[in-house]
C-alpha cells in the first residue's frame, strides 16, 4: 500500500491521529501529511502535553496543589508511552502509536484526554477508535487480548482566545470504558483497512 508517511525502510504506516484527520477533514489531511504542512503547536497542545508529562514521571511541580491534587486522581499503571505496532502484512503497511500508560500484564490501557465543557462525550461515540487500536497491536503482538480500556478525561478551565491560562479544573476526572469485545475490535480492524485504502486513493490522486 502506498501511503504518505513512510518509516525509513519506505514501508507505508498511518497513526491514530492521521485516520481520525482524514474521517474529519480531507483537506486538513492533505495540507498536514501530502503538503507536509509544519506542525504549529498552541497553548491547547501545551497543555495537553504538560498533562501528559506529569502524569507519566509522577511530577506535578508545574501545578498549583489544587490542580496536582485531581492529576493525583488519575490512574497510573505500570508503564507508560508503550509503542504499539499493528501490521497489515497482506497490504504491506502497519498502524503505530503509543499508549500513555497499560498494566505489566497488558490487560487494561488508559489513555489520558483533556477537554473542556462536553468535550468528553465524544470519546464515547462509535468513530473514538483509538483504545482499540491499541488493543489489537498487542493481541497481535503478544496473543494477550486486553479486558479493559479506559479514557480518563480532565476538564479543562480557561480560553486561550480570550487570553486566558488554561488550568485544570476541580472536577475530578471522569473515565470513559471503552468496548474491547472482540466483535468490536473485529469491525475496528476491518473498518480501518478500508479507510486505508480510501487514504492510498486520495494520496496517489493529490500527492
Amino acid at each position: 500500500m502506498d501511503l504518505p508517511k513512510k518509516d525509513k525502510q519506505g514501508k507505508s504506516y498511518l497513526s491514530y491521529s492521521q485516520i481520525s484527520l482524514f474521517r474529519i477533514d480531507r483537506q486538513e489531511y492533505k495540507e498536514v501529511y501530502i503538503n507536509n504542512k509544519p506542525f504549529k503547536g498552541n497553548e491547547y497542545t501545551d497543555f495537553g502535553s504538560k498533562v501528559g508529562n506529569a502524569l507519566e514521571y509522577n511530577d506535578f511541580s508545574e501545578f498549583t496543589g489544587t490542580e496536582a491534587t485531581i492529576l493525583k486522581l488519575c490512574t497510573r499503571l505500570d508503564l507508560f508511552e508503550r509503542k504499539t505496532i499493528l501490521n497489515y502484512d497482506k497490504d504491506n503497511f502497519y498502524i503505530k502509536g503509543f499508549i500513555d500508560t497499560i498494566n505489566n500484564d497488558l490487560t487494561h490501557i488508559i489513555d489520558y484526554k483533556t477537554g473542556g465543557k462536553q468535550k468528553e462525550f465524544k470519546y464515547s461515540e462509535d468513530n473514538y477508535i483509538q483504545i482499540q487500536l491499541y488493543a489489537l497491536s498487542i493481541m497481535q503482538e503478544t496473543g494477550v487480548k486486553p479486558s479493559k480500556g479506559t479514557v480518563e478525561f480532565i476538564r479543562r478551565k480557561g480560553n486561550a482566545f480570550k487570553g486566558q491560562k488554561l488550568t485544570v479544573d476541580s472536577e475530578p476526572p471522569i473515565k470513559i470504558d471503552i468496548d474491547l469485545s472482540l466483535p468490536v475490535l473485529k469491525h475496528v480492524y476491518w473498518e480501518v483497512l478500508e479507510t486505508a485504502k480510501e487514504i492510498e486513493k486520495f494520496y496517489l490522486c493529490n500527492k
